[in-house]
């Protein structure tokens, strides 16, 4: 057996040792999460989350709430520079200027979204010390536009250290990055959360009895509902018009979009393992620890959380393999 062989089938090797793991892992989850939801979400929203109450103001649950999300902005404003710091240095003047141009302003509006975010999220826990007229409008928006444009530009800094050759790898980062993380937040938020219409637990635990919207609304995260019940009707009985869009969780999703830095470390390839370790590590935590704090506010099941940092790690997993990759873990199967 020549050396090529035996590298094609110890990477054969790997990869179906990770498949299977990856697949036996999840089973399991998916397999408590389905028959146990319910009892889960009860035991962990005891005393966080007060019977008749859709709110709370438990800190660990608000502070992860306000930047649960915000991996999505952070990811796509650093790919978006990736492109603009390659432009600069490689293209034809023509190019040059439009995709500097065009990569400039995404990588402000990241960066404006994800002040936006931050600051709706953060208002309802925290009293501001300022007038209302500073606190909307065009003030507010100038503010945040200054502080998308200082994000922008200290990005573009920040990748101007990488060398050119460290440069034109990060380019196939910087694609995949930007298909793993539109797709990934488009899906779960534009098409999942209607067609499934799960009736949250906050939303139940406001009127428990309740034929319609208490715990008799509560179906498995398998059942399509669709959208069962009207914004005017859950406006009324909870102040919100998200109440049935429990599966699956947009918040973790969007945790699972900074498992770009496993694609940032095949990409890099640093020498150091505790750095690749990081690189697996602080995504996976990161993600764990937003989805145990849905849980525990009752905004989502196990099953909800589960299934979004799932669907973003899987999506993860296909964008590096064909942006980064080339294909050749999956040709490694079929090798002979």
């Amino acid at each position: 057996m020549s050396i090529t062989d035996k590298k094609i089938n110890e990477q054969r090797k790997r990869v179906i040792a990770s498949l299977l793991l990856f697949s036996g892992i999840f089973a399991a989850l998916l397999l408590v999460a389905t028959f146990y939801d319910l009892q889960i979400s009860r035991f962990l929203t005891k005393g966080i989350l007060a019977p008749g109450k859709y709110d709370t103001n438990n800190s660990f649950g608000a502070f992860f709430e306000i930047i649960g999300d915000s991996p999505v902005e952070i990811v796509l404003a650093f790919a978006i520079d990736i492109l603009f710091v390659y432009a600069l240095r490689f293209l034809s003047k023509a190019k040059r200027a439009i995709l500097m141009a065009v990569s400039g302003v995404f990588s402000v509006v990241a960066g404006y979204v994800l002040c936006t975010i931050v600051f709706n999220r953060l208002k309802p826990h925290v009293l501001f010390g300022m007038s209302v007229e500073l606190t909307k409008g065009l003030y507010l928006n100038l503010t945040f536009l200054f502080f998308g444009i200082l994000f922008a530009v200290l990005g573009i800094l920040a990748v101007n250290n990488f060398s050119d050759e460290a440069l034109q790898s990060l380019v196939k980062f910087a694609v995949a990055t930007i298909v793993f993380a539109a797709v990934s937040t488009i899906a779960i938020n534009l098409g999942f959360k209607d067609a499934f219409g799960r009736m949250r637990f906050r939303a139940m635990n406001v009127n428990p009895n309740d034929d319609v919207l208490g715990f008799s609304a509560f179906s498995r995260w398998y059942e399509l509902k669709g959208h069962s019940v009207s914004d005017d009707v859950m406006m009324a009985a909870f102040g919100h018009t998200d109440a049935n869009k429990s599966f699956p969780s947009g918040h973790t999703g969007a945790a699972g979009v900074s498992y770009a830095l496993i694609m940032l470390n095949s990409t890099l390839k640093p020498e150091s393992k505790r750095v690749r370790a990081a690189f697996w590590i602080i995504p996976v935590v990161f993600t764990g620890t937003v989805a145990l704090s849905r849980i525990m506010v009752g905004a989502h099941f196990m099953s909800d959380v589960l299934m979004g940092g799932t669907f973003s790690f899987v999506l993860m997993i296909i964008s590096r393999e064909i942006f980064i990759f080339k294909g050749s873990n999956i040709k490694s199967l079929f090798k002979h």
